[in-house]
């Protein structure tokens, strides 16, 4: 019978006494939405995102760690009975604070983002690296990197570059990465192996002054893209035009209550499996959003659900599509809800993971 693991990545360099020890893996009930510790990783440092390869059973690490120039990506063999790592190699991110870390269509590249919070002029300082995956899962050095900021960067520009998203597009032709501090997602060409990045026929989208794209998600038809803006607090619906390897936005509508007046700002997004809902988490006013899609692809507001937590940075749909996990970074660990599969509606189940820095969570199936 197929197992389910839930991967967590936590912080746990120069972090309070007690927080997160490395890479949590537990065992997933897809029935009663129970977690189980399973195992730890602890030999890393910050693993604070996380993706995986399910059908070759490795899962990927960003290592976080702001006070150093260059930052790692790391590559773990998963043992399908009992969901243990164990360790392939790590790779530098040609940049520092590497925050995201996504795959082309084939699973045979990887992309990092780098936040990059180290001072201005720090070398290496790109804002995006490109590597290739080797047959046995470990990461080939990185054979392409860009700056978005300065002399050497690929669209020069004197704002502040925080790249924070790389998504491959459907048709596995173009490289978006969404640039916080520039608020465009700049285009690529999709790399091959050994080739330089290249800017596509559309280089960038611009999103409003201030708006802090952070992540982007195509949905299931291919044709529509959502944004969540970290700044602003909203979620930006893209038409994708794949000849001209561009968005245009359609609709921005916010995440937040408009009575709401506290700081807040946005993190995680997510396409609901069946293509009909949307969700984004509100780190501030600490809830999942809930948007209905419609036909066309356009948003329609359901609500707001508390998070449970403090600062949910990252939310994840279990492979079932019953359950949603919620990592609350500042506090509350995961809290689990159950998803109804028609509405959209969220539930809390009551059930909770104690983890003080829960940054990711992925599941893997196997």
């Amino acid at each position: 019978m197929p197992k389910t693991f839930a991967f967590v990545g936590n912080l746990n360099r120069n972090a309070l006494p007690g927080q997160g020890k490395g890479i949590s893996v537990y065992q997933f009930d897809t029935e009663t939405g129970s977690l189980t510790l399973a195992s730890e990783y602890l030999a890393i440092d910050n693993p604070g995102y996380l993706a995986i390869d399910e059908h070759n059973k490795r899962l990927y690490a960003a290592v976080e760690v702001p006070e150093w120039n260059e930052n790692l990506v790391a590559a773990f063999e998963i043992d399908a009975d009992s969901g243990a790592l164990s360790y392939i190699n790590m790779q530098s991110t040609m940049g520092n604070t590497t925050c995201h870390i996504g795959f082309d269509q084939t699973g045979t590249m990887m992309f990092a983002s780098n936040y990059t919070v180290a001072p201005l002029g720090s070398l290496p300082g790109n804002a995006v690296a490109a590597f290739s995956i080797r047959n046995d899962g470990g990461i080939e050095p990185a054979f392409a990197a860009a700056c978005h900021e300065g002399a050497n960067a690929i669209l020069p520009t004197d704002k502040r570059q925080h790249g924070h998203c790389t998504v491959v597009s459907p048709d596995n032709r173009t490289l978006f990465v969404c640039d916080l501090g520039l608020d465009q997602i700049i285009a690529y060409e999709l790399p091959k192996n050994g080739e330089k990045l290249k800017l596509a026929a559309t280089p960038f989208t611009q999103l409003p002054e201030g708006a802090g794209p952070r992540h982007l998600t195509f949905h299931p038809n291919g044709k529509i893209a959502y944004v969540i803006n970290e700044l602003n607090c909203t979620v930006s619906v893209l038409d994708y035009d794949s000849e001209k390897a561009g968005f245009s936005i359609r609709q921005t509508l916010p995440t937040i209550p408009g009575d709401f007046t506290d700081t807040n700002t946005c993190a995680e997004i997510a396409v609901s499996p069946d293509g009909r809902f949307l969700y984004g988490s509100n780190r501030g006013h600490h809830s999942i959003v809930s948007y209905s899609i419609q036909e066309s692809g356009k948003l329609t507001l359901i609500g707001w659900t508390p998070s449970q937590g403090i600062g949910p940075r990252n939310f994840t749909i279990d492979p079932s599509g019953k359950f949603m996990l919620v990592a609350n970074q500042k506090g509350g660990g995961i809290a689990v809800f159950r998803r109804d599969i028609e509405s959209g509606a969220l539930e809390d189940t009551g059930k909770r993971v104690d983890l003080s820095t829960p940054m990711r969570i992925v599941f893997g199936s196997f």
